[in-house]
């Protein structure tokens, strides 16, 4: 099975996440095992019986075990009745973040008369025949956060079926070029878009046991490594090739530096920035320039909406723009919030935005975007000269 750490976002094959821990500070699988998500709820720890000790086990397992197949059952059941169109829209429309303590306590109307949107949809869920969330209400969150994983798996798969190749360099370097740095973190994606879509490449041994057994993983971890290191070599000479036709076709009065950001106002920062995001595979829509509810743009990719604050600031960026970034974020129900700026963030922005879940771009994240952006304006000459 595949996880994803709701830590770090890496996917991985492992039980507990090899890159939020340490071997000397793993934490048991137990507790590593509530910080990751899996992309099928059935690998939920819940589901799976935990010795009580042998007495008890040989005793008591065979009845437990029971009990708990049928509870797993029914959820997976309802889960699968109910996934379309209730818990999929409910991840795409609602303007609550991730895992919430909300809703967990009795069902039900109360004096406040004040609900979050998670406690009105378990009680949808409960009225449509979901009765376990009556008693288990922490297994909505669960079942949530396996959701939009599926969600964000599907929208990465059918941008990858785009880069299949007969081979397995060729795949990763036609991903990986368009992916840039986020191999790093769906690497395990990769693997298992392969494996679920039954596509073989020499080399490769994924276990088949890993569909239906817990704790075994697809791929082992050593071999996860070797892929790592492969992709590192690809991605390195990439960056060694772009910049060897940069030093070649650079031209300053059409390719565009940080210089020339800096010199732009806000209007044009803006309107740059839309053609950065264009460029680098994003759907772009800009907003109003007054009243924008603290919106300068929203973009999308993979089936998710971002809004975007731009900030062209001469010194450092604060708060302000993240709290405006998280008004937008909440009033337009967006997925994800970004502010994107030529200079560098307070470090108290930085510590509201690690808490709100906001993207937060400076000057280096947007040099890397110009980089980008220039590429692909050398993709373009190359591809002019060769029809010329």
């Amino acid at each position: 099975m595949i996880y994803q750490c709701n830590g770090c976002k890496r996917t991985t094959f492992e039980t507990a996440c090899p890159w939020c821990t340490s071997s000397e500070l793993s934490p048991s699988p137990e507790l590593s095992s509530r910080h990751l998500t899996p992309i099928d709820p059935s690998f939920y720890p819940d589901f799976q019986y935990r010795s009580k000790g042998l007495l008890q086990d040989f005793f008591g397992k065979k009845k437990e075990q029971a009990q708990l197949n049928d509870l797993l059952n029914n959820v997976l059941r309802k889960y699968s009745e109910l996934k379309q169109p209730y818990f999929i829209n409910f991840i795409h429309t609602t303007r609550e973040g991730g895992g919430s303590a909300d809703g967990h306590g009795a069902p039900g109307p109360r004096m406040d008369g004040v609900y979050s949107e998670r406690e009105l949809f378990r009680e949808v869920l409960i009225r449509k025949g979901f009765d376990e969330l009556e008693e288990l209400p922490s297994l909505l969150d669960k079942l949530l956060m396996t959701t939009a994983f599926n969600s964000e798996y599907y929208g990465f798969s059918v941008e990858l079926s785009r880069h299949l190749k007969v081979n397995l360099a060729d795949t990763l370097r036609s991903w990986i070029e368009e992916a840039g740095v986020s191999f790093r973190a769906n690497l395990a994606l990769f693997y298992y878009f392969l494996w679920e879509n039954d596509v073989s490449f020499s080399g490769i041994q994924l276990n088949p046991q890993a569909a239906t057994t817990a704790g075994i993983p697809l791929l082992p971890m050593q071999a996860f490594r070797n892929a790592l290191s492969l992709c590192e070599e690809i991605h390195f000479d990439i960056l060694v090739e772009r910049l060897e036709s940069q030093l070649e076709h650079f031209d300053p009065n059409q390719f565009i530096t940080m210089y020339l950001v800096d010199a732009m106002d806000g209007f044009k920062f803006e309107d740059f920035l839309v053609e950065i995001f264009q460029t680098i595979g994003y759907d772009v829509k800009e907003t109003k320039r007054t009243a924008d509810q603290g919106a300068d743009l929203f973009v999308s990719r993979f089936g998710k909406n971002m809004v975007i604050q731009a900030k062209n600031y001469s010194g450092s960026v604060g708060n302000s723009a993240v709290q405006q970034a998280i008004s937008a974020k909440a009033f337009y129900g967006c997925d994800e919030a970004m502010v994107v700026t030529n200079s560098y963030f307070t470090r108290s922005a930085k510590e509201l935005a690690s808490t709100a879940a906001v993207r937060l771009v400076d000057r280096e994240g947007l040099q890397s975007y110009l980089d980008d952006y220039n590429q692909k304006l050398i993709e373009v000459f190359q591809a002019d000269e060769e029809t010329a």
